[in-house]
């Protein structure tokens, strides 16, 4: 626990000191600034464009960053040779890839947290009440991004930061419109619909997550906010440790020399 502990610590003051972190960050907060504009020029809209866009943006920004971090940290670790003065001590490479994990994991935490707030403060100086479904909302848009830097850290494991950045994006994407495959599915030839059906039990489902992108309690009607937000965070428990092992599996057959 102790050598996790130190590796996602590691993780987490070098991600917060990436420039181009704060660069995306400022983007988003610039972005939540804008979003003010588009509440003044709604007519009586203000409280759901603000939520609704302000949470869009909270999203794409994470998403960004948890494909840009999530991609590269193995490579900097080879890239800078830090990584061969690691593993020569008592460090799996399991132990190795999961601390980088939570690193990563605990800076989409405090990322997230941030732009929520600054939204929070928004809404508030704009003297529109900030309500309970607003942390529901941020908390799944922390599992989407959770679970997007497990794709991203799975891809990682074997390929290099680009051809990792495009497929972890390409699977956000299929994630995002898998009831399309689905209903594409039912009306297609045998052969295609052999495919969508295999791409839909495959790929990850980020379409649970879209209820980020409003008020919980009215996205999901006729389900309790807080048994979606469990459920959601089962499924993306269950897959991001499927993907992390499997990274750390392939990772601890990877020839470094």
């Amino acid at each position: 626990m102790g050598r996790l502990v130190a590796i996602a610590l590691n993780t987490f003051r070098e991600a917060v000191r990436d420039r181009i972190l704060y660069g995306i960050v400022f983007f988003g907060v610039a972005f939540l600034l804008f979003n003010l504009v588009l509440g003044e020029l709604s007519l009586h809209q203000e409280e759901r464009v603000l939520t609704d866009v302000g949470l869009a943006g909270i999203s794409i920004v994470s998403v960004v960053i948890a494909v840009f971090l999530g991609v590269s940290l193995l490579y900097k670790e080879i890239e800078r040779k830090t990584l061969y003065t690691v593993l020569p001590k008592p460090v799996r490479r399991w132990e190795f890839m999961l601390g980088k994990f939570l690193g990563l994991v605990a800076t989409l935490a405090v990322q997230v947290a941030l732009m929520g707030a600054v939204l929070a403060s928004l809404m508030t100086l704009k003297g529109i009440p900030v309500r309970a479904h607003l942390l529901g909302s941020l908390c799944l848009v922390f599992l989407e991004v959770t679970l997007v830097s497990s794709v991203a850290l799975f891809f990682s494991s074997f390929s290099t930061p680009f051809v990792s950045g495009v497929l972890t994006l390409g699977v956000f994407v299929v994630g995002r419109i898998l009831d399309v495959l689905e209903e594409f599915a039912s009306h297609a030839s045998p052969a295609a619909r052999t495919v969508a059906d295999v791409v839909v039990a495959v790929a990850p489902n980020f379409y649970l997550y879209a209820p980020g992108y409003g008020t919980l309690a009215t996205a999901v009607p006729g389900l309790e906010p807080a048994l979606y937000l469990a459920k959601v965070a089962g499924y993306t428990l269950v897959y991001a440790t499927i993907l992390v092992a499997t990274a750390s599996f392939v990772f601890s057959r990877r020839d470094l020399v």
